[in-house]
């Protein structure tokens, strides 16, 4: 495969809407239905990017397939996100592998698992009959086919509520995925994928801290959180498994006080966030340095084709790297192999 293959007009709207980096949620994310669909390329070099079929066939994951979903080897044990000693580079994918599939739906973790993806990052809420489920925004208008806060919807009435599925493979079979529970999801990510859950109201963070030390879950999935929502977890739950996310530099040092100490720390990766010292003060208390790469390996790969962006994120001091491309990312480390 070329390192840096060539793309067309095509690739342009995927790309201006990644131009707008900067989401109303600091995630960086491209809108639904955007990622790694459909592009052609032009004056000649290989077609950038493949579309996601040219990884997986959508009847693999989507709501056709059987299974069994088991991932790829994988160079490092299951447990190496909280192992200290364990210097692996993972490869985290945001809201699941949603360039596959709806975001945070059961296929786009089917299709995270069979990538081979070390981590599914997901978004936990809670219902207004107290159920944790995972959907990114208080709104279900945006993912969902109907209106409304979350909060104010009971389980059975989100669980009525198709996900929307418009810039998919028009070949892709949705129509099973509902906003599914932490049932549903450590039912299928138990042993195949670490689940990161991030917190996005505070009630659904305690109830699914609480749903990991009673499942007995530590070993496969931790909780995303402010400072403000890792001291409140923590004070419920002394032992669960955290990454903080710091916002400045100089905030690191005290997020690394937990006890037991957090397995990750969420950090931007900008030359201030991966000085060595700030390195060193993460790694020291036996925490990874954790980093975004939506508006930097990401839009890189998207704008020039260049999957070294990936491992160069590695190089520059983090040890996981989220992306809303994993397979790219897999590719970048030679853990995927490149399509025909």
């Amino acid at each position: 495969m070329s390192a840096a293959w060539r793309f067309g007009p095509a690739l342009f709207a995927p790309l201006a809407l990644c131009l707008a980096c900067a989401s109303s949620d600091g995630s960086g994310a491209p809108p639904d239905g955007a990622g790694a669909a459909g592009a052609a390329g032009t004056g000649g070099g290989e077609p950038w990017p493949p579309p996601p079929s040219a990884f997986l066939a959508p009847e693999q994951y989507d709501c056709r397939a059987s299974g069994p979903f088991e991932p790829p080897e994988r160079p490092h044990p299951a447990d190496c996100f909280a192992d200290p000693g364990c210097s692996a580079r993972l490869v985290a994918g945001h809201r699941m592998a949603r360039p596959f599939a709806p975001e945070n739906s059961l296929s786009a973790l089917r299709a995270a698992i069979l990538l081979g993806v070390d981590i599914a990052e997901t978004d936990v809420r809670l219902t207004a009959d107290g159920q944790v489920v995972l959907i990114h925004d208080g709104e279900v208008d945006r993912t969902l086919q109907g209106s409304g806060a979350v909060s104010d919807m009971t389980l059975a009435e989100l669980r009525a509520l198709p996900m929307k599925t418009g810039g998919y493979d028009p070949a892709a079979d949705f129509s099973c995925d509902r906003v599914p529970t932490l049932d549903e999801l450590f039912a299928l990510s138990r042993g195949r994928i670490v689940a990161e859950l991030e917190i996005k109201d505070l009630p659904a963070g305690l109830a699914a801290a609480a749903y990991l030390r009673e499942h007995d879950l530590y070993a496969h999935a931790y909780m995303l959180c402010s400072p403000d929502e890792c001291a409140a977890v923590r004070a419920a739950v002394p032992d669960v498994p955290i990454m903080p996310r710091a916002k400045q530099p100089d905030e690191v040092a005290a997020l690394c006080e937990y006890d037991p100490p957090p397995v990750m720390v969420h950090i931007d990766p900008t030359e201030d966030f991966l000085a060595p010292q700030v390195l060193a003060t993460i790694h020291a208390a036996g925490a990874k340095a954790y980093g975004n790469a939506f508006t930097r390996a990401d839009f890189e790969a998207i704008t020039t084709g260049r999957i070294e962006a990936y491992p160069e994120m590695y190089e520059a001091g983090l040890d996981v790297v989220q992306t809303e491309y994993p397979h790219w990312a897999l590719l970048g480390l030679g853990r995927l192999a490149a399509p025909p």
